[in-house]
């Protein structure tokens, strides 16, 4: 709870992945996938509850027997098991389909919450105190919704008619500003996809995580990173390796 407000966690982990086969439940640094998000869930001192959302039976065997174990459970977290409904775990299902069919669950069930975090299993890396620092940035700047994100120099290509065309810069390719020229409001972001807040209200009106007053959360470093290839997992793996790192939160 922040500030009088309960927070709900959901991290989405359906079966299926076309881009790397059991992705969720694949190990990382010799824990599942999924299970990096369930942690930092559990370690954040502001959410109340923590739900995985999945149609995974194997995820669904690592839960059960995690949860048994798992360190955070005795200081009476709060865990639970949503089965996702076939219907919302196809591959072009919206995490918003999963998202509110949780809340709908819970309310079903008198459980009501005011923010809603969502954690996605291929962002492992939540080091420090990175969700209740987002958190706390949503909650004290008045937004309704956040979302993590990297910060990059706008040096973008974009392919257009078939051509391919340099257009973020008015000066051009060959005239373009240096690196450190570039001023605040220059600066473009690459939503990561490790933290979604999320006013419950207004996902339930909208159907959408953004909301009408949003807010960026900058991340850097392996926090910014996402698991989309097979690279992806020997990257992290690696990195964590070289810097003699055991835990990704």
């Amino acid at each position: 709870m922040i500030r009088g407000k309960k927070v709900l966690s959901i991290i989405t982990a359906r079966a299926g992945s076309k881009g790397i086969k059991n992705k969720n439940f694949r190990k990382l640094l010799n824990v599942p996938l999924f299970w990096w998000s369930v942690e930092a869930s559990l370690n954040s001192h502001y959410i109340d509850k923590t739900i995985v959302s999945s149609n995974c039976k194997e995820c669904k065997k690592i839960f059960d027997k995690n949860k048994k174990l798992d360190e955070f459970l005795e200081e009476k977290k709060e865990l639970e098991w949503v089965q996702r409904p076939e219907e919302f775990s196809t591959d072009t299902s919206k995490n918003e389909e999963a998202l509110i069919h949780t809340i709908q669950y819970l309310k079903d069930n008198n459980e009501e919450f005011d923010i809603l975090c969502n954690l996605q299993p291929t962002s492992p890396c939540r080091f420090g105190e990175l969700i209740d620092e987002s958190l706390e940035q949503y909650y004290l700047g008045g937004h309704d919704s956040l979302l993590t994100a990297t910060k990059t120099t706008p040096f973008l290509w974009q392919k257009k008619d078939g051509k391919w065309v340099y257009n973020i810069d008015k000066n051009g390719c060959c005239n373009r500003k240096m690196r450190q020229e570039f001023e605040e409001s220059e600066f473009v972001w690459h939503d990561c996809g490790s933290i979604y807040l999320t006013d419950s209200r207004i996902l339930l009106d909208t159907e959408c995580r953004i909301g009408y007053n949003p807010c960026i959360f900058e991340v850097k470093g392996m926090n910014g990173l996402q698991i989309d290839t097979e690279y992806d997992f020997m990257l992290i793996e690696n990195m964590a390796k070289a810097i003699k790192l055991d835990r990704l939160i």
